[in-house]
């Protein structure tokens, strides 16, 4: 099973180097399988994209290599404990450690179904574009960059980005794939298992391979048609005058292109089978598949800003949408024209189509639109708003007391390496950048009485208020003598936090107003001992200071708006705004809509059962069927994400990737107002929307 790697949440349709928004590199997947025969396309996706990866994100970058020829995602990755340094390796986890794990299936549903759909028949495509791999080749060196690499590169992303936005549908062509699998046959060229009636020789290919020639000059000969945006003049590296002379030819089936103008697009690149109008040359993506009995389209925006609207005309008898968010088939609207069906689409940010269009009718109805005017619903109570766990703070800097040397305010990472180094480890803490053979770093375990250190973090306490919630959460206690404010305390029995090698001390009877300290004590040394964050958690409200953070007394009453600005600013988990609705009319729709947000995904509930999820542009969702006479209450759960808890807080990394060294290198303890924290909330209160039937 062919297959490639989508890292991080950086998207960039411009540059050759970059991941989602590359279209060569899925496309050179779709077409090597295209050509071998290969049904399932595999991506490992969405590796060090960071905690705060949304679904609306995860839908955009996962329908996109999709709709290029993806048919199998692997969600990159999941830990099986997030201990010591492994929090920090590539995020986000695809696990229970996630606060939106409970709603991922909703997502995973939706991709499911693709992934099905999107392996059914075959993608015909009747052009083969030449990739200049060969040619980029030439201009590689490990001595000396060289810039004609680069150009040639970043030329030939362009050429084929604007292809893929035009909707142009074609294959990639390796020389050494064509080398093992090309032929000529009937003036088709040939790859493997596809066929080609054109040829296309991109910007700046300076050569051919001997084989690529040769064949190429039979499928001219046979009546293919060769459409060249440069005249190769190397033939494996070597000056070649016949390529030369065949090059220079032109006609009909020799045509000579300066430049991918909508001109040539028009004329030689779109396909009679299919059309799309409207949408014009932004970030529309498509993938078609030949079955039996008709044809199946996907369509992507991989705007997260800006809506898309158009039409497409594809031969066919009807439409029929299949909603892989749902799982609902039903009729499309359509306009007959002949043997032809016209579609009108409308796609909002990262919003996606899939239809079927069958060579005969179904008989499947399309559905009645649904009613035109609406008007907003009067909440009938004030919107309360309630977090559904405990705050936490996170305490990443420490005291570090090792060999009789005390230092202050370290960050964790620079006290777990002091350590280390101090116990013979060169490098430092060995599972930051080594992997284990066999057992060799573990088998170093043998360190004698004499090896202990002292770690001890320290929060403050500000005012007088019920302690008793408080509680610290500490990795892998039993490497560790434990102690809160000189008391030694033992981890509560079978109770864990956020991670099971994480767990909970109930220390609310040994906290006190002003400054408090947990201090941990390694009597030997652990080869597993790593110096991370301690986390406090129960009921209260955090602060920024001129070190870091201190805790307060809880806020009463949270309003809309973010989290962080109301004493949350470590909360990762879910807080559920809710309303209450008279409603008499229960013959009527009804909609939930969010305006301004911020968050993962958010839950809705109906008088206390589970509607759905909110997760995507147009941020509403169809709650009709849970509403009844009378008072109706109506529950939104915002969910945040690990980021605020986990960062990287530090040296303002920039978001959508998250890699082991942007938690590092630390030089001072911060204010709290200089760490790197996300809003996340309702910005302003939800709507209910009563549509009259």
């Amino acid at each position: 099973m062919p297959g490639i790697d989508m890292l991080f949440n950086q998207w960039n349709d411009s540059t050759p180097g970059a991941q989602f928004g590359n279209v060569r590199s899925v496309k050179e997947l779709a077409s090597a399988a295209n050509q071998t025969g290969r049904q399932r396309k595999l991506s490992e996706t969405y590796g060090g994209s960071g905690w705060e990866l949304t679904f609306e994100e995860m839908k955009r970058n996962g329908d996109w290599e999709y709709a290029l020829g993806v048919n199998l995602m692997n969600q990159h990755l999941t830990y099986f404990s997030f201990a010591g340094a492994r929090k920090y390796d590539y995020p986000p986890s695809f696990d229970y450690h996630e606060p939106w794990w409970d709603k991922y299936k909703y997502i995973n549903d939706h991709f499911a179904r693709l992934s099905l759909a999107l392996s059914a028949g075959r993608q015909v495509n009747d052009i083969l574009v030449l990739e200049p791999t060969t040619t980029a080749w030439m201009y590689d060196s490990y001595a000396k960059r060289n810039a004609r690499n680069a150009e040639i590169g970043q030329s030939f992303q362009s050429f084929i980005t604007r292809l893929e936005k035009n909707q142009v549908e074609y294959d990639l062509g390796s020389e050494n794939i064509i080398k093992d699998r090309g032929l000529v046959k009937n003036g088709s060229f040939v790859v493997g298992q596809c066929k080609y009636s054109t040829v296309v020789i991109p910007p700046l290919m300076e050569n051919l391979d001997k084989e690529t020639f040769r064949l190429i000059e039979r499928f001219v000969e046979q009546g293919g048609r060769l459409i060249a945006f440069s005249s190769p003049s190397l033939v494996d590296g070597s000056e070649n005058e016949e390529l030369k002379q065949f090059v220079q030819k032109s006609g009909d089936r020799i045509i000579h292109a300066d430049a991918l103008t909508p001109d040539v697009i028009s004329n030689y690149f779109l396909s009679d089978n299919i059309s799309f109008n409207g949408f014009g040359d932004k970030n529309l993506y498509h993938h078609r598949r030949v079955l039996s009995d008709g044809q199946m389209l996907f369509l992507t925006n991989s705007s997260l800003n800006e809506s898309l609207k158009g039409s497409v005309k594809s031969a066919g008898a009807e439409a029929v949408e299949l909603n892989t968010i749902t799982g609902e088939i039903s009729g499309y609207p359509f306009k007959k024209d002949g043997k032809y069906i016209n579609i009108d689409i409308e796609l909002p940010p990262a919003g996606s189509f899939l239809v079927f269009i069958p060579e005969k009718e179904t008989g499947i109805q399309v559905q009645p639109a649904p009613p035109a005017v609406k008007e907003t619903v009067t909440a009938s109570s004030p919107m309360q708003i309630i977090p559904d766990k405990e705050n936490a703070m996170a305490i990443e800097f420490c005291d570090l007391l090792t060999g009789g040397d005390l230092k202050k305010d370290l960050h964790t990472y620079d006290a777990a390496d002091i350590v280390y180094k101090s116990h013979g480890f060169r490098n430092g803490n060995p599972w930051n950048h080594s992997v284990q053979f066999k057992t060799n770093i573990v088998d170093r375990d043998t360190f004698g009485i004499t090896s202990s250190f002292t770690v001890s973090y320290n929060f403050i306490v500000r005012g007088k208020f019920d302690y008793s919630s408080f509680k610290a959460a500490v990795e892998r206690p039993w490497l560790w003598n434990v102690s809160v404010n000189g008391q030694e305390v033992i981890p509560e029995e079978n109770l864990w936090w956020l991670d099971r090698e994480i767990k909970v001390f109930r220390i609310g009877n040994l906290v006190k107003e002003g400054i408090n300290t947990i201090t941990l004590k390694a009597i030997p040394f652990k080869v597993g001992a790593e110096i991370e964050p301690v986390y406090i958690t129960g009921d209260f409200s955090v602060k920024p200071a001129d070190k870091g953070w201190v805790i307060e007394p809880p806020v009463s009453t949270l309003m809309k708006g973010s989290w962080k600005d109301q004493g949350l600013p470590f909360y990762s988990w879910g807080v559920t705004y809710s309303a209450e609705y008279s409603i008499s009319n229960t013959g009527d729709s009804y909609v939930v809509q969010l305006g301004e947000w911020k968050g993962t995904v958010a839950g809705v509930k109906v008088n206390g059962q589970s509607a759905s999820i909110i997760a995507f542009p147009t941020y509403e969702l169809d709650i009709t069927g849970l509403i009844k006479p009378g008072v109706n209450k109506v529950e939104v759960q915002v969910t945040g994400s690990l980021k605020n808890l986990m960062g990287p807080h530090f040296n303002n990394p920039a978001p959508g990737l998250a890699s082991p060294w942007l938690f590092r290198n630390v030089k001072n303890y911060p204010a709290g107002k200089d760490y790197q924290l996300l809003d996340y909330g309702l910005m302003e209160e939800f709507e209910l929307w009563r549509f009259r039937q």
